[in-house]
């Protein structure tokens, strides 16, 4: 399951941690995808289950690193690490560009629609209702068309 599921993980590794911190945070959510996988009872995909232990995670992990270090360390970091990235030069960055844009529940979403997962399940892992679900997507595709498709003339 780890194995086909690697690419989202690491998805949401990178989204919550600066470079430095990557191997932490992966070990992490193995470590509690492990631990917590007995008390999986099928109630959901195993998808919905693996991101929400997830995104749990690295919640967790953040906010232990607020409290352990100055948010201004952080956000300097993260700053240069933007830089670093340049123009965008395929779709896969231009995606993750705009991911970037958004806040961390509509990058969420986004991802875990992206990767196929109910409105349903979205919903259970975000914990928000299946509409409010269905109505940020909407909002999040009319942004992303606004920023990179615009009106043609």
């Amino acid at each position: 399951m780890i194995e086909s599921n690697q690419g989202r993980i690491r998805h949401i590794v990178s989204r919550y941690c600066t470079p430095e911190e990557f191997e932490d945070l992966y070990q992490e959510i193995l470590l509690q995808l492990w631990r917590s996988f007995d008390s999986f009872k099928n109630n959901s995909s195993r998808e919905t289950w693996l991101y929400k232990v997830a995104l749990n995670t690295a919640c967790t992990f953040v906010s232990t690193n607020i409290k352990n270090r100055e948010l201004d360390d952080t956000l300097s970091k993260l700053n240069i690490q933007e830089e670093q990235y340049g123009q965008e030069s395929c779709q896969a960055d231009i995606l993750n560009n705009f991911m970037k844009t958004l806040g961390d529940i509509d990058a969420n979403i986004l991802m875990m629609y992206l990767d196929g997962i109910s409105s349903e399940g979205m919903a259970e892992v975000v914990g928000i209702n299946a509409s409010a679900v269905r109505a940020r997507i909407k909002r999040i595709k009319k942004s992303y068309e606004n920023k990179y498709i615009g009106e043609k003339s």
